[in-house]
């Protein structure tokens, strides 16, 4: 396999960082790659991140969802992530959650609602059994921790529910939610506020609208408008916007002065609660002495003797080197850009040219069906590792001693369709920062 290497020429003129020995560079800042990272410092190390853009934690529910569908085909959601992580791992040996182990998934969920409870923005949950919560189309959504903010909508149980929307938020139908719990046994109402406050504007995105609800003022404004509506509710369900910097704060307000349990309910990106799940991780890795860095897309890299000696990132005139002691590669799959594919058919991984699992024609990516229950064969596409998620070649012998993958840019999951792919990537991070930590 040949790597991408930059020609020597040129290599004189760029920009280089150094770490030198005890380093580890971390290529990508999603769940993965910011989990590598903490637990890295954790260990003793020194720590960069580097990633193009913030990652799925951005995108994704702020929660973590381990295991919602097994088997696959089930319409059933699992009720006990552990028992069904159990037995996936016995049908799928090359799992990533096989790889890390059953203990090791326990060890990371509880550290991640440690480090959470740490900054006052508690997950709730184990691995005993999922949460049912709400989507913003008022589907039963299975994950296995739920901020505190979330977790008074677990449809568990049927107590009746409003559904409060904004009219200048325009992603979030209030309505739909209502109608399709309703359908679905969930006794739901809903009305769509139109706040003084907001008239002025014509849409609202949930960032804007959770920076507003930090503010005493404008909950004040917002009780007012739902109070005439609560009926025979018995709790009250938002947009996933209650407060960028206080949400729980602002969700006790907000039960105190309506006299219910409040709670939120996720919907299309950008994710509120993902960006604080984020700006916790970058934030501890920063407090502990590590970078995390944004706008730097990883292009290439050189190799020596089994080992990876450097990495190049885009820079506004010319490429940067980054020398570090060990690389981990936590880019996504081909959802995130980690993995490609072109018109040719060809996959392959985008920094270090690594070998990649996936169909061996294009003509096998996709199923006919764009809903297809099986779903779409490409989605699967990922880098095969051993135990100690070293990438291995066609052989199962690791391509370089000092590269570890994690996240979603593996190979043999469907997190698609498993519901598995924050589960994964937070394992998977946590079990390379252990790695690379020893």
């Amino acid at each position: 396999m040949t790597m991408t290497s930059p020609s020597e020429s040129l290599v004189a003129g760029r920009r280089s960082s150094a770490a030198g020995q005890n380093s580890v560079l971390v290529i990508g800042a999603g769940l993965a790659g910011l989990t590598a990272g903490w637990q890295a410092l954790a260990q003793g190390k020194r720590v960069r991140v580097v990633a193009e853009g913030w990652g799925a934690l951005y995108w994704h529910a702020g929660c973590v969802d381990v295991l919602g569908y097994y088997p696959l085909e089930s319409r059933e959601p699992v009720a006990s992530p552990a028992e069904a992580v159990q037995r996936l791992t016995a049908d799928n040996p090359r799992h990533p959650y096989a790889l890390a182990g059953l203990e090791s998934l326990d060890d990371a969920l509880g550290a991640f609602q440690a480090l959470c409870g740490e900054y006052g923005y508690p997950l709730h949950g184990s691995l005993e059994r999922n949460w049912l919560l709400p989507s913003a189309v008022g589907t039963f959504r299975p994950t296995c921790l739920a901020p505190e903010t979330m977790i008074a909508g677990d449809l568990s149980h049927n107590a009746p529910m409003l559904i409060v929307g904004f009219r200048q938020l325009g992603d979030f139908y209030a309505n739909v939610v209502a109608d399709n719990l309703a359908h679905q046994g969930i006794p739901a109402q809903a009305v769509t506020l139109d706040l003084p406050t907001l008239r002025a504007r014509n849409f609202i995105t949930p960032v804007i609208l959770s920076d507003m609800m930090d503010r005493a003022d404008f909950r004040a404004e917002v009780v007012e408008a739902v109070r005439p509506h609560l009926g025979q509710a018995e709790r009250i369900g938002f947009p996933a916007v209650l407060g960028m910097e206080e949400p729980l704060p602002a969700k006790q307000d907000l039960e105190a002065k309506l006299g219910r349990p409040v709670f939120e309910i996720a919907g299309l990106p950008p994710s509120v609660p993902g960006i604080r799940l984020f700006r916790i991780l970058r934030d501890r890795i920063e407090q502990s002495g590590g970078y995390v860095y944004d706008g730097m897309r990883a292009v290439a890299a050189t190799h020596e003797n089994g080992r990876v000696t450097a990495v190049y990132t885009e820079a506004a005139a010319r490429q940067r080197r980054h020398r570090y002691d060990q690389f981990v590669l936590a880019t996504g799959g081909i959802l995130g850009g980690g993995i490609r594919a072109n018109h040719k058919g060809e996959v392959c991984e985008a920094v270090f040219d690594l070998p990649v699992t996936a169909p061996a024609s294009r003509l096998e990516w996709f199923k006919r069906d764009f809903l297809d229950r099986e779903g779409h064969p490409i989605y699967r596409a990922g880098l095969t590792v051993n135990e100690h998620f070293l990438p291995v070649d066609r052989n199962r012998r690791p391509l370089y001693d000092n590269l570890f993958a994690a996240g979603t840019t593996l190979a043999h999951c469907e997190v698609i369709r498993e519901r598995s792919f924050d589960g994964v990537a937070l394992v998977t991070g946590y079990a390379v920062g252990k790695v690379v930590g020893d």
